[in-house]
């Protein structure tokens, strides 16, 4: 018996791929929306409202709403609705300092882990941000920008710097769509401390990486404030 189970081969399961319900695809289509900014920050929203706008019942909606109330894109406010995430003066500064610290650790962890593939995603991200901004296409630009930032995260080594980054990445986007566009920010100096980041990136100049990463998302908290203040 005890040869038997010694020589027995381990067998090698494929992983199930569980179906995406439908409240995970309602709850997708309203955070693009809002990232998109169809929905605009600080936005009432009615489950009955969402349900009959998408042709489906309210109870995927209402388990929609509880998933984008865990990634802190809504408020759900009994017998009331729900409000789509619209921070505060305070609030901007801490979520913006929380995103820096993450930033600069996993940014750090990359460039030490993956160097080529993290450069190789920045320069392909930025070659986006040249498109959109030729192109005119602000929203664009926006989705380039998130996708150079998330680069850091995806090529970082530590799933749970990626794992903690998700929890706050979607406000991040929509602060970024609904914020940063009308300050125009794409064509001044953020787009070209991308470029200085990307330079500094391929030549494995960690300081400089850093040093320009941490003004670049430092800025954001008066950016922030500023454009919130005009809606």
């Amino acid at each position: 018996m005890t040869a038997n189970v010694k020589n027995r081969k381990t067998v090698k399961l494929a992983r199930i791929r569980r179906p995406r319900t439908l409240a995970q695809e309602v709850a997708d289509e309203l955070k693009a929306a809002i990232i998109g900014t169809k929905i605009a920050l600080g936005e009432m929203l009615s489950e009955e409202s969402v349900a009959t706008q998408m042709g489906v019942s309210r109870t995927p909606v209402r388990e929609a709403f509880s998933i984008l109330q865990h990634q802190g894109l809504l408020t759900v406010l009994p017998q009331r609705g729900s409000i789509v995430f619209r921070p505060d003066a305070h609030d901007i500064e801490l979520l913006v300092d929380f995103r820096r610290q993450m930033e600069l650790g996993a940014a750090k962890l990359a460039m030490r882990n993956a160097p080529a593939a993290t450069c190789e995603a920045l320069q392909r991200t930025i070659d986006l941000m040249d498109r959109a901004r030729r192109d005119d296409e602000l929203l664009a630009y926006t989705e380039a920008d998130d996708s150079f930032h998330q680069s850091f995260f995806d090529h970082c080594g530590n799933p749970y710097y990626a794992q903690a980054y998700e929890l706050i990445s979607g406000r991040i986007s929509a602060l970024r769509a609904h914020l940063s566009v009308p300050l125009q920010i794409y064509r001044t100096r953020a787009y070209d401390e991308h470029l200085a980041m990307g330079r500094a990136f391929e030549e494995k100049d960690e300081e400089r990486v850093l040093s320009i990463l941490s003004d670049h998302i430092s800025a954001m908290t008066g950016n922030y404030v500023r454009a919130l203040s005009s809606l």
